[in-house]
């Protein structure tokens, strides 16, 4: 009561918040009229001295890169807001202001769908731009990537800002405008062609289609990826900012780096989608390894006639004597008589013998993926092969596959051709990565639900920003059947309904599946419709775009980050085009003149669609199932509503729905049986939806868990990829390592000391014939040592420390002190990647075994901590010893004995090949050769130039 009184007296702390940021934004209005007398070449001129100002100090710099509201910012906003009017027609709201500051400071702002979040972020980009660290723009696609950064290129271009983009298949781009000479000679001549252009000449939708026309528009220009990270503002997806990191951490040279500046700020569009849905996964770079794939076959056949036979006994589908299957934690194991059935089928005494772990493992793999992998929900499969779909977005992940044998015993289960499991070069997960940022902020329209994460995990604080115009959606009532056929009849009763009256009908489904049995209904009803789900994908845009027109059915799976907005009456821009289309053009082949009259014929059908479609009562969301994320439904919800504009929103369930289904479904049935509900009949009750929300919050809670639990092994990981990378950074920069390696070489002579004469026992006891023996084996360097001498411990270390030095010393005068620290560098670099690609495979094998170890009473995480570091101590050992054999055994060849190697390689193979073509079943005898490093040093290069 006390806390509900206060809220009404004092507001709530987010109304607290804005009430400051108004004033801020009461100080950028206040500079508006000075601002918007200037000539564009004066604007220009205002933006470089703001630039050259923060970069020449240092500490205002700093004070931008932590979010701090400095005494620049106002008069930084009133510039590129003017900006956006001039290149863009788009004057910024107050509100997306305050949601600029809010991403300056490094906050998520939470912005309702449709109030302009892409131009949010460029007003906070530009600020921060400004210090030269550079800025990353993270987005969902690759689609988003670049037509945001050609989009909002306009306004940086315009301000002096350099921009670049990167793309999947390491393409990238640098934004340049179409013809800069034209544009120069404009700033000269002092042309108003904005203001001409957008004080009531055009219309904002206009914008792009007639601007693209002139000189002054931006496009992208290929170029090398480093580039693009050299820009001031870099646009990107989260997947290929996080590959880079890893890739730059794999390179052999630093010219080979594209993150030249490092991690300063990034805003995170989507950042629910990207920080949360998405973070379950980690980023891994892997290769090829060498096992029997051949297994999962034998797997999916057991688990099927498994599956079969539970069938014809007619048994539970999900728990019976020979499976156990939980849905709600997606795991599946064999029950006691399935380990029969197992041994029997496979001809194995035991299935737990560690010698048959790898039959257990793709058992219980292919159960998994028979009983809880579904297609065209899970994964679809296109030209042979099975490409994930993302859960959250209902979008194809190419390239991406599920970890640990799954995915192969889903390419068994479907009986496309299984391709080796992979193991893992170098790997992070998304919250490690963004968590190196200096600043990182991030917009959505639904981060409130998971506030509690974000504080958590990254540090974030959400800032809920007002609309521009008040909300006018209702929101209804869930309704709920008592099976899916109830519910999905009455679904298509409510579109056929609405269709007829004209209103546009958005149909949000969870799976490509319902998505599909929705369209063939549609079909029987002769209803026309759009669908939009993983197998539409490229046709995303256009399909939105056009999802408000009069009497439009789109049915679409999962609506997360589209970035496209559904306009009431359709989008003229794309309805442009299609009246071209049917003349026989496209939008690049049509003359001006042509497109002007195309887009003013669209203009006029979506004016007065739209104004059908509000009088009809806008945009109608269908949900056809709840999600487990309250995030998703509303993401749904907010496809209408936008900007003021009417709408509504009701979601259909059933009892037979997951979520109902796993939480409490049965509670309600025995409800819906007691009351005689007719068949057809929904129940509608504020207590019901109540119990879904509670269910949703608890599948919500478990899915963060899992995350934070992912998180904190990847912790442990973390602080070692940290020494591994920051030891390669430096050597990459240059690092002399002689010094490093004399440590080493003390180190060595320690070790050896201390394992062939020990403390603690007399000399007698010391077994110096092995020490000479097995340090010649190491280094095949003789060590002479006197047996009849009385050794003391300190003098035998120093002895072989003198010998290890002078050694050292030998071989750097023989090859040369510039060759030599090239050598060092190179060497160890190769060493450091072998073994930390072997310290990951121990880690992802270690993670599997600790797994097991909470049967015993003893935490997975401590037991994972503590062998982890004693392994990361064994890979550092060997980085020592295996640095310094292969220096001290490396042979460096001349340019004529590789010539020679080469003309004897050449004549060996055409020998071999001749012997093949005689006899193909003939072994070849493979000559054993003295192992030598080709290297050839930049010192040599440089010679061979000259």
């Amino acid at each position: 009561m006390i806390g509900f009184l206060a809220k009404k007296i004092f507001g709530t702390k987010n109304e607290r918040e804005i009430k400051k940021l108004r004033k801020i934004v009461d100080q950028i209005n206040a500079l508006e009229d000075d601002i918007e007398k200037l000539s564009n070449k004066e604007l220009i001129e205002k933006s470089l001295q703001l630039k050259e100002k923060v970069q020449s100090d240092k500490e205002l710099s700093d004070a931008i890169t932590k979010g701090e509201i400095v005494d620049i910012l106002p008069q930084a906003f009133a510039i590129v807001r003017e900006a956006a009017k001039r290149t863009l027609g788009l004057r910024p709201f107050d509100v997306q202001l305050i949601g600029a500051i809010a991403l300056h400071q490094g906050k998520i702002a939470e912005m309702k769908t449709g109030e302009g979040k892409t131009l949010v972020a460029a007003i906070a980009i530009y600020l921060n731009a400004l210090t030269g660290k550079g800025v990353h723009l993270v987005t969902v696609n690759d689609y988003l990537a670049k037509r945001d950064a050609v989009l909002m290129g306009a306004i940086y271009r315009f301000l002096g800002l350099t921009i670049g983009a990167i793309n999947t298949n390491q393409q990238s781009f640098l934004i340049e405008w179409a013809d800069e000479e034209a544009f120069k000679k404009a700033i000269e001549e002092d042309l108003r062609v904005w203001e001409k252009g957008y004080k009531g000449e055009l219309l904002p939708e206009d914008k792009f289609n007639i601007e693209a026309r002139k000189n002054f528009f931006t496009i992208a220009v290929e170029a090398e990826r480093r580039q693009a990270y050299e820009a001031d503002i870099t646009y990107g997806t989260n997947n290929e900012f996080g590959f880079d990191y890893l890739r730059d951490n794999m390179v052999f040279s630093k010219d080979q780096m594209v993150q030249v500046k490092g991690h300063h700020y990034a805003i995170v569009d989507e950042v629910d989608s990207i920080l949360i849905d998405e973070a379950r996964t980690p980023l891994i770079i892997s290769g090829q390894a060498e096992e029997d794939i051949s297994i999962y076959y034998s797997a999916d056949g057991f688990v099927k006639n498994l599956l079969q036979k539970a069938k014809e006994e007619g048994l539970d589908p999900l728990k019976n004597d020979y499976y156990e299957v939980d849905e709600k934690n997606k795991t599946a194991v064999l029950a006691e008589k399935g380990v029969q059935e197992a041994e029997k089928y496979f001809n194995i005494e035991n299935l737990y013998d560690p010698k048959n772990i790898d039959i257990l493992h793709a058992i219980n793999q292919s159960l998994r993926a028979n009983t809880l992998f579904h297609r065209d929900k899970d994964y679809v499969v296109k030209d042979g092969e099975v490409i994930i779909v993302d859960e959250f977005t209902g979008r194809l992940m190419p390239g991406r596959r599920w970890s640990d044998g799954l995915h192969q015993a889903i390419e068994a289960k479907e009986g496309v051709k299984i391709e080796a499991e992979n193991q893992t070069l170098a790997s992070i997960t998304f919250q490690n990565y963004f968590r190196m940022y200096e600043k990182l902020a991030g917009m959505t329209g639904t981060a409130e639900t998971e506030a509690e994460e974000f504080k958590e995990i990254y540090d974030l604080d959400v800032l809920v920003v007002p609309t521009n115009k008040p909300i006018q959606r209702k929101d209804y009532p869930d309704l709920i059947y008592k099976t899916a056929k109830e519910k999905f009849d009455n679904v298509i009763k409510e579109i056929e309904k609405l269709h007829k009256q004209g209103r546009p009908v958005l149909v949000g489904t969870a799976s490509i599946e319902t998505s599909e049995y929705l369209s063939k209904l549609l079909k029987k009803r002769k209803i026309p419709h759009n669908v939009l789900n993983a197998k539409h994908h490229e046709k995303e845009a256009e399909i939105i775009a056009q999802a408000g027109r009069v009497g439009a059915v789109t049915i679409a799976t999962n609506m997360a980050g589209r970035g496209t907005d559904i306009l009431l009456g359709g989008n003229p821009e794309f309805l442009a085009r299609e009246i071209l289309k049917k003349k026989g053009l496209t939008p690049e082949k049509a003359t001006e003149e042509q497109y002007k009259e195309a887009l003013k014929e669209a203009q006029k059908i979506t004016s007065e669609e739209k104004k059908k479609v509000i009088e009809l009562g806008g945009l109608a969301v269908i949900g056809t199932e709840r999600h487990e994320s309250r995030r998703i439904d509303n993401q749904l919800r907010g496809r209408a509503g936008r900007q003021g504009d009417p709408g509504s929103s009701r979601f259909y369930l059933s009892l037979e729905d997951d979520l109902l289904r796993l939480f409490g479904g049965d509670k309600l049935k025995a409800i819906m049986d007691r009351l005689k509900i007719p068949e057809g009949e929904p129940i509608e009750s504020s207590m019901v939806s109540k119990a879904i929300e509670n269910a949703q919050k608890r599948v919500e809670g478990q899915n963060f868990q899992i995350r934070k639990r992912l998180l904190e092994f990847d912790d442990v990981m973390n602080k070692q990829r940290q020494v591994v990378y920051s030891l390669r950074k430096d050597i990459l920069e240059g690092l002399n390592l002689k010094e490093e390696l004399k440590q080493w070489l003390y180190d060595v002579a320690i070790d050896f000391t201390n394992k062939y004469a020990p403390a603690e026992e007399y000399q007698e006891k010391w077994d110096l014939k092995e020490l000479e023996s097995s340090f010649k084996e190491w280094l095949g360097i003789e060590l002479n040592l006197n047996k009849n001498k009385e050794w003391d411990r300190k003098e035998l270390e120093d002895y072989i420390l003198n010998k290890l030095e002078n050694y050292y010393q030998e071989r750097e005068k023989q090859i040369g002190e510039e060759v030599y620290r090239e050598l060092e560098r190179y060497i160890t670099l190769q060493v450091l990647d072998n073994l930390w690609k072997e310290h990951l495979h121990l880690l992802d094998r270690l993670r599997e075994s600790v797994s097991l170890r909470g049967y015993a009473q003893r935490d997975p995480l401590v037991e994972y901590k503590k062998e982890s570091f004693e392994l990361f101590e064994d890979m550092l050992y060997k980085l020592k010893y295996n640095t310094l054999e292969y220096l001290y055994k490396v042979q460096l060849q001349s340019e004529e004995e590789l010539k020679q190697q080469e003309e004897e390689l050449k004549k060996q193979a055409e020998e071999n090949l001749e012997k093949a073509s005689t006899n193909l079943d003939t072994p070849k005898k493979e000559k054993k050769k003295k192992k030598v490093i080709k290297y050839k040093t930049r010192l040599e290069r440089r010679k061979r130039k000259k």
